[in-house]
């Protein structure tokens, strides 16, 4: 064989490899950071298993209509923060077939524009998984129109999946859901059992093999010899609601140890600052915006949170019991059902009862080992690799 017929060979054989590599589209939507944070841990993990996965992870919102996305983005966040009441109303509304298809038809407006289309056509996705309903709509919308023709896999990250997620069902390859008590409401739905997947929500720290739990509990200036509470405020406007709880726990003098994350509300922190200091607290660690919180989880013993999906999440990952505070309302109100329903964590509605429940632990810390034993039978933590698996063999039909 010449020279020429080698280097063409070698030409059309990385065509054909070309060819072969899968795509794979993620689409999420910043409203809150739950489905940013599960579609990282998706496109990661991925990576990581096959880096010759070409995976596009976007956030609608970037290529939403401008004007309507802000405004939409913006009214969610109030009610999420100011108005819980308000937002389990809304949530509750559209959870209908005929509310749910209104939602559906205005979300695609936001979203049904020359950029987006541009963006996800240029890429040419073989399949899409979806941690937003919203991208589950759009895909379903430009496969029915012939604009995509990519296999849609949606992930649900919360632990009830709202008739939102449900609008393209029928043509949908598998409907990732948190828990297998989901399969009976959403087969009442109408939805075939034979897709719904009930792995738990898809999340996948990367954690050090060789990690010293004792060093790491060092480093922050503690000694290991009380128990540790891992503390997360609330990132945004957010972390104004958890500041009655964090004062209370200041004042209190606990014999506990926390670590307080203010994420990315800089006066938060600041106010915590400034108590610790006018009450002379010696058991508590204030941080900023953090990207070590598989580590912090690992050094704690349990964690005070608002019972998002993901961040809740991450807590049942490493079997850390979560007390559950400011829950914003609808889609949060079935999350903190599923952990106490399991005995993960408990709920708390007002600081007063909050506190009871912390100087119990503070005196006996076996009162959250009940819940511990609980999240150790939980074997969520392969939800990611099945995920991976059920994707690959999508992608080989």
């Amino acid at each position: 064989m010449s020279n020429l017929d080698e280097r063409k060979k070698l030409v059309y054989n990385k065509i054909e490899v070309d060819d072969m590599k899968k795509k794979i589209l993620i689409t999420y939507a910043m409203y809150g950071n739950g489905h940013r944070a599960v579609a990282e841990y998706i496109e990661k993990y991925f990576k990581s298993q096959d880096p010759e996965l070409d995976i596009l992870a976007i956030d609608l919102l970037k290529y939403s209509t401008p004007i309507i996305g802000r405004l939409s983005q913006k009214v969610t966040d109030f009610f999420l923060l100011k108005f819980p009441l308000g937002w389990s109303t809304i949530y509750n509304l559209f959870d209908s077939k005929i509310s749910s298809e209104v939602a559906s038809q205005l979300s695609t407006s936001i979203f049904r524009n020359k950029r987006m289309r541009k963006v996800i056509t240029d890429f040419d996705p073989d399949l899409t998984i979806s941690t937003h309903f919203f991208g589950s709509s759009l895909i379903d919308l430009y496969n029915r129109k012939g604009i995509t023709h990519c296999k849609l896999i949606t992930v649900v990250t919360d632990y009830e999946a709202h008739a939102l997620w449900l609008k393209g069902y029928k043509r949908e390859q598998a409907i990732i859901v948190g828990d297998k008590d989901e399969v009976k409401y959403l087969v009442k739905k109408g939805v075939d059992p034979k897709i719904i997947k009930p792995l738990g929500i898809p999340i996948h720290p990367v954690t050090s093999t060789d990690f010293d739990v004792l060093s790491a509990i060092e480093k922050y200036g503690f000694t290991g010899e009380r128990p540790i509470c891992l503390f997360f405020g609330g990132g945004g406007n957010g972390g104004v609601l958890s500041l009655p709880y964090i004062k209370k726990i200041i004042k209190a003098n606990l014999n506990i140890d926390f670590i307080y994350v203010a994420g990315k509300n800089q006066n938060s922190k600041e106010k915590v600052d400034a108590w610790i200091r006018e009450y002379g607290a010696t058991n508590i660690k204030t941080m900023g915006f953090v990207n070590n919180v598989p580590e912090l989880l690992q050094i704690c013993d349990f964690v005070v949170s608002k019972p998002g999906g993901a961040q809740s999440t991450e807590s049942l990952y490493f079997k850390k019991p979560i007390i559950m505070i400011n829950c914003s309302g609808g889609q949060e109100v079935a999350n903190y059902k599923y952990f106490e329903r399991n005995g993960y964590g408990k709920r708390f509605r007002i600081p007063f009862t909050f506190m009871n429940f912390m100087k119990e632990v503070s005196k006996n810390p076996k009162a959250i080992d009940k819940m511990h034993k609980n999240m150790s039978k939980n074997n969520s933590q392969q939800a990611m690799a099945k995920l991976y698996n059920i994707a690959k063999n999508i992608l080989s039909k």
